[in-house]
This record gives C-alpha cells, sequence and structure tokens, in this order.
C-alpha cells in the first residue's frame, strides 16, 4: 500500500484496493476544486486585517481555468493570491517505487516500451541537461 501510495502522489483514485467512501474522505489539495478554496478564504478574509495566502491547486494548468480562477478570486475581493501549485510541478522522482510498475499517460505500455521511446529533437531539447550540455536553451530555464 506504501508503494502505491508513493507511486500515486497520494492520490487515492487510481488505488483499487481502497473502498470508494475513503477515496471520498481523503482528497488531495489537487483533487478538490479550487472554487472552495477561494471562497472559504473570501469568507475568512472579512476578519483579517491585511491579507491571507491562499494556495490554489490545478491538477493541470490551462490559460482557460487559470483565468477563471483568477477572476474568481478578484471578484470575491481576495487581497492576494500565494501560490499556483500544479501536479507536474510538483511530482518528484519516485526513486524508491519499483521501476516495472507501469508508468501515469502510459498505462499499458511495457517498461522496454516506455525506455525505448523516440523523442522528437524539440523534445530532447526541451529543458533537458542534454540540451543544457549541447548549447540548447530552454524558454522556462532562460
Amino acid at each position: 500500500m506504501v508503494e502505491q501510495l508513493k507511486y500515486f502522489d497520494g492520490e487515492l483514485a487510481d488505488i483499487t484496493d481502497i473502498p470508494d467512501e475513503i477515496k471520498a474522505r481523503y482528497l488531495t489539495a489537487f483533487a478538490v476544486d479550487y472554487k472552495y478554496f477561494i471562497e472559504a478564504a473570501a469568507r475568512r478574509q472579512k476578519w483579517i486585517d491585511q491579507a491571507r495566502s491562499v494556495n490554489l491547486f490545478l491538477p493541470q494548468a490551462s490559460l482557460k481555468t487559470l483565468s477563471h480562477m483568477y477572476r474568481m478570486a478578484w471578484h470575491a475581493g481576495l487581497k492576494t493570491t500565494y501560490y499556483l501549485r500544479t501536479m507536474g510541478a510538483s511530482n518528484i522522482e519516485k526513486a524508491t517505487v519499483n521501476r516495472k510498475k507501469e508508468t501515469r499517460g502510459l498505462i499499458g505500455q511495457s517498461e522496454e516500451e516506455v525506455l525505448k521511446k523516440e523523442y522528437t529533437e524539440t523534445e530532447r531539447q526541451a529543458c533537458s541537461l542534454e540540451a543544457m550540455m549541447n548549447g540548447g536553451t530552454c524558454e522556462a530555464c532562460q
């Protein structure tokens, strides 16, 4: 169970051995809709003199969702939002988890298929150590 929790970044939804009522009770911040964070912060804020830092969480970043989220925070009267955290940026290398398990997004492929994947030149140069060593650049790392 511990390996499964590490592998799925604490998200219970993908672990088949856990009953649905427990999955519904123990959500991570990424599984809770951002509207609840904003509404709760707006209700608390009227009793706070300055501002409260509000962390917002998204499983995946999209410009449309970001626009809606920050517009909602502004309309709710939030004075500030602190961090925007996305699942991709928060994932860490799972060095202690068995490598033979399926990887997210590549379910159904064997380890050999995953390791043999051919990357395009753009994928090879995008934000990688190899790109930096070969004189490449990354827009995010400039």
